[in-house]
């Protein structure tokens, strides 16, 4: 592992860019069980705090959810060591090899988190129950880091890489215990993040300037799709498809397969959705590995959880679904995630 590659798994000095942000995401999913986790903690010293998104699918359209905060400050290299916000606490054992990922504290136990798209005030009473959620997973990464950015994420100011691993451990949620084998996907991102932008991380010039149709549940107009997926220790892909200007959901992502990692290209992603819902139900995905071999992979969205960023004049819904993929006979498991920007109205 080179200097640079193991710098990247810690803080990186603040840029003078508005809304900076540095983060760690991991993502997995049992395929035996249903069961999967999203995580996303994130420093924004711009701000003055850090905060973590917490989420556990269960078997059937159950989620467990959580949200915390805490207070930091402008220098992020103190947090090398110290990446704990809202009971969750991410710990690098090994760079680029090995990470640990503990919760230990209260949660939303929800039955059908698609009642996250309502307003809370909207909401029935009993949409959640209280819950003591312990987890406690090992994330030993399978594959090399592959680094993306506009500009040498790897060296550079502003930077971006994905993993794909395997993960065990135990997650409790009260009395039921789940004991975790699965494949996923960790990414990190430092530089500016706007939850309004065209990117998970940085910028994409093109989709910004088309800008995002707002999103209704007659007409979901997503702005960005972005996906990862298992299938065992053979094969992980993941990547980005951005809004053009004729409405398209086109973009790039990369491949490691057999441990050789490859970029895809011409990548298109097309939706089907619930029934007057910005929810989607399905996926399709074609493009082509290297721009030599074709490649098309169906979805099958198991499990939802749309998590909500408040923005001027509305909102951007990021939903999450964990989806059951399917590539040349092969059965596989990740997460397809479309972001939508939300009128108030």
């Amino acid at each position: 592992m080179n200097t640079h590659s193991t710098n990247a798994e810690l803080m990186h000095p603040v840029g003078d860019a508005d809304a900076w942000s540095e983060s760690y995401y991991f993502n997995f999913v049992d395929g035996n069980t249903g069961v999967g986790m999203f995580t996303r903690m994130g420093f924004r010293p711009g701000d003055s705090w850090a905060d973590a998104l917490h989420a556990i699918y269960l078997p059937g359209r159950r989620v467990a959810f959580t949200y915390g905060r805490r207070e930091i400050g402008p220098d992020l290299a103190q947090y090398d060591g110290d990446l704990t916000a809202g009971n969750l606490t991410i710990t690098l054992i090994e760079p680029h090899k090995r990470w640990r990922v503990q919760y230990d504290g209260p949660a939303q136990d929800i039955n059908d988190a698609s009642i996250l798209l309502e307003r809370r005030k909207l909401r029935p009473p009993g949409w959640f129950k209280d819950a003591r959620l312990a987890m406690d997973l090992t994330f030993d990464c399978i594959t090399e880091p592959h680094f993306t950015s506009s500009n040498d994420a790897n060296t550079g100011a502003y930077g971006h890489f994905e993993q794909s691993g395997r993960v065990t451990g135990k997650i409790k949620l009260d009395n039921e215990v789940f004991d975790v084998k699965g494949y996923g996907v960790r990414d990190k991102s430092w530089g500016p993040r706007d939850w309004g932008a065209a990117q998970r991380s940085g910028e994409d010039k093109k989709a910004r300037d088309s800008g995002p149709a707002f999103s209704t549940p007659q007409q979901p107009a997503p702005f960005v799709n972005w996906f990862s997926m298992n299938f065992g220790a053979d094969a992980a892909l993941g990547g980005s498809c951005f809004r053009q200007p004729t409405g398209e959901l086109k973009g790039a992502g990369w491949i490691q397969r057999n441990g050789e990692s490859s970029a895809l290209k011409n990548v298109v992603m097309t939706t089907e959705y619930q029934e007057r819902s910005i929810l989607h139900d399905s996926v399709v995905l074609t493009g082509s590995i290297d721009g030599k071999e074709p490649i098309r992979i169906t979805g099958k969205v198991i499990n939802m959880c749309p998590t909500k960023v408040p923005m001027p004049g509305g909102a951007t819904f990021i939903n999450e679904g964990l989806t059951k993929f399917s590539w040349d006979g092969a059965e596989g498991f990740g997460i397809a995630e479309h972001w939508h920007a939300v009128n108030k109205g």
